[in-house]
């Protein structure tokens, strides 16, 4: 069939009334989902909670590092006294879970494991191999000792099932300046957590932690400490990575003798 010069027009007139009817909505999830830059502190902190609450599994490796400064000649600001603790979580949902630190300045391990109803700890000191009631129960026995890099992450991965102060409670919260690590850039957030101050640094693209830093100030000593993660998400976690593993040949904790050397085990 010929088209007419006002069929041809109509037709014209017609697609681009379709077009504006239609390109609304992408311009309008666009709008829904604001630049990052012009993200607030909580609305990171949100972003950032519900990454690790949907997950469907997570893995890291990652290090504590803490600065002890005395008011004394020995641990001074140019001094100080230094620990390492590396560390590495690996975690499928629902019940596939298992975190490790080691104490760089002793050699003692900590293993928190939980494979579907079964939650077991093994700890060089003592020799302590234990069956425990609960994942939370385990993992708060090993939160003081790894400098806190048991409970972090677990609260948010399962912030139903473990207890105690979760990251996001972080209070008087605001944007700092973005800064990048190994050419990561992220979105660093500063405020008050337990009275302390710290400042989280978030992937951009991901919001995973990468970096977390705290100052904790007492009567005649304070500490900084510098939490670094490599974080993975969503993606397949090998079965190495959660067997529970403790040294070989123990006996349940009420019937150990003697100390074990451990394994010392921990990949990078």
């Amino acid at each position: 069939m010929r088209l007419t010069f006002a069929h041809h027009r109509l037709l014209v007139l017609s697609t681009a009334c379709f077009g504006l009817l239609v390109s609304p909505l992408p311009t309008q999830a666009m709008a829904d989902e604001p630049n990052t830059d012009n993200l607030k502190a909580k609305q990171i902190i949100e972003r950032m909670a519900k990454t690790y609450a949907k997950c469907k599994s997570y893995r890291d490796t990652g290090v504590v590092e803490t600065v002890f400064i005395y008011d004394d000649r020995m641990h001074t600001k140019k001094k100080p006294f230094k620990t390492k603790k590396p560390f590495k979580t690996a975690f499928i949902r629902p019940d596939r879970f298992r975190f490790e630190y080691v104490d760089e300045d002793n050699g003692n391990t900590y293993i928190v494991y939980r494979g579907g109803k079964e939650v077991q700890t093994w700890w060089d000191v003592g020799s302590r191999l234990e069956k425990v009631k609960s994942l939370s129960l385990a993992l708060s026995g090993a939160t003081g000792v790894s400098g806190g890099s048991a409970h972090t992450i677990p609260t948010l991965l399962m912030p139903r099932e473990i207890s105690g102060r979760p990251l996001t409670s972080i209070a008087k919260v605001k944007r700092i300046e973005n800064a990048k690590i190994d050419e990561i850039e992220c979105l660093r957030i500063q405020g008050q957590y337990a009275g302390y101050s710290m400042t989280i640094w978030i992937d951009k693209e991901t919001y995973l932690v990468r970096r977390i830093d705290s100052e904790k100030k007492f009567d005649n000593f304070l500490t900084e400490e510098t939490t670094t993660y490599k974080p993975f998400i969503d993606e397949e976690i090998a079965e190495s990575l959660l067997e529970f593993n403790p040294p070989e040949s123990l006996a349940p904790v009420s019937q150990s003798k003697g100390k074990s050397k451990g394994t010392g085990y921990f990949i990078e």
